[in-house]
């Protein structure tokens, strides 16, 4: 999944000598978190509400009442250390940039001119809608050889039994060799899955009781 198929196109942007008060009215009406700041065409920054928030901080006089952070241009409280991201990147590349770097969105630049911007919320959507949690499924996790005759037999036996498989996860499983399948199946008879399975030698990680 690429990110130009998940990222908000056209996003609305400040430019660095806007004052701070407007790029906090655009991110208050449309309950955005990021801007990108942007100079003749040029991406040279990214305002977050954290940063509003830390301008205000600097501009309180100590123990009186806010100063005029407002007032201010974006330039000052913005940052300029941006990371990007292009249209043809995957989505799984923009998630580990979001996570190592602590990092809410990330503009998306074709060249050097921005085209978007994808943000946390963006790629848990395009998750859930690629595992297709909407859906009431019967969810179940198979270890097997990392062997493709394994997994076709896996998938067979769903086809069998009549039941629709709704997506697949498939990642390493700890040994070497191994692979886990993540699956959820158009089904609620969790016994019925669990049983044809263990007749077919798969094993299945069985669910932890908590007390």
């Amino acid at each position: 999944m690429l990110v130009g198929k998940r990222m908000t196109r056209n996003p609305k942007t400040v430019s660095p000598d806007d004052p701070l008060s407007l790029a906090a009215g655009i991110l208050r009406e449309h309950r955005f978190h990021h801007l990108p700041v942007v100079e003749g065409g040029r991406l040279v920054g990214i305002l977050s509400d954290t940063d509003l928030r830390n301008a205000s901080y600097a501009a309180m006089p100590m123990g009186g009442e806010g100063g005029p952070a407002g007032d201010r241009p974006v330039r000052e409280a913005m940052r300029t250390m941006v990371w990007s991201v292009t249209p043809d990147d995957s989505v799984e590349d923009a998630l580990l940039i979001l996570t190592r770097e602590k990092f809410g969105a990330l503009p998306v630049l074709s060249g050097d001119r921005l085209v978007g911007i994808i943000t946390r919320a963006d790629l848990l959507n395009a998750f859930v809608d690629l595992l297709d949690v909407n859906g009431v499924c019967f969810c179940v996790d198979v270890t097997f050889p990392r062997n493709m005759a394994r997994f076709e037999e896996l998938i067979e036996t769903f086809a069998g039994m009549g039941v629709e498989v709704r997506s697949v996860l498939i990642a390493p499983q700890g040994e070497i060799g191994a692979l886990n399948a993540h699956l959820r199946v158009a089904t609620i008879d969790g016994p019925a899955v669990r049983r044809a399975l263990r007749e077919k030698g798969f094993l299945i990680e069985e669910q932890v009781s908590r007390l």
